[in-house]
């Protein structure tokens, strides 16, 4: 599979991802759950595509805000709609950025190692 087909999967993949942790959000009380899938979906994402950390961080950060904006013209409403409004749901930003480039320094890590055990 080429570079661009690759990118295209993985952001597709990233983008149900999204959904999945913005509809979590959606539906929950607190907002552990869906920043602890933020960081898991970040490492996983910032491990197989380290070239572009920046884009799943900002696909998976992104999506509680957007969730808070699409699913009620859909007449769906949180559970627990957040506080103060919905611009604090971009705190996500932060489990996202810190999962993603976890999965950095875990591929660049393990890069170095094999490297290192191939000399």
């Amino acid at each position: 599979m080429n570079t661009k087909s690759y990118d295209t999967v993985i952001t597709f993949v990233a983008l149900a991802a999204a959904l999945v942790i913005g509809w979590i959000d959606f539906h929950a009380t607190e907002p552990q759950p869906a920043a602890l899938l933020l960081i898991i979906f970040g490492a996983v994402f910032g491990f197989l595509r380290s070239r572009s950390a920046w884009r799943w961080a900002i696909i998976l950060g992104v999506s509680l805000f957007v969730t808070e904006l699409i699913f009620p013209l859909f007449g769906l409403q949180p559970i627990d709609p957040p506080q103060p409004n919905v611009f604090a749901t971009l705190l996500g930003l932060i489990p996202a950025f810190i999962g993603t480039y976890a999965g950095v320094v875990a591929h660049e890590g393990i890069s170095s190692v094999l490297k290192h055990d191939q000399k």
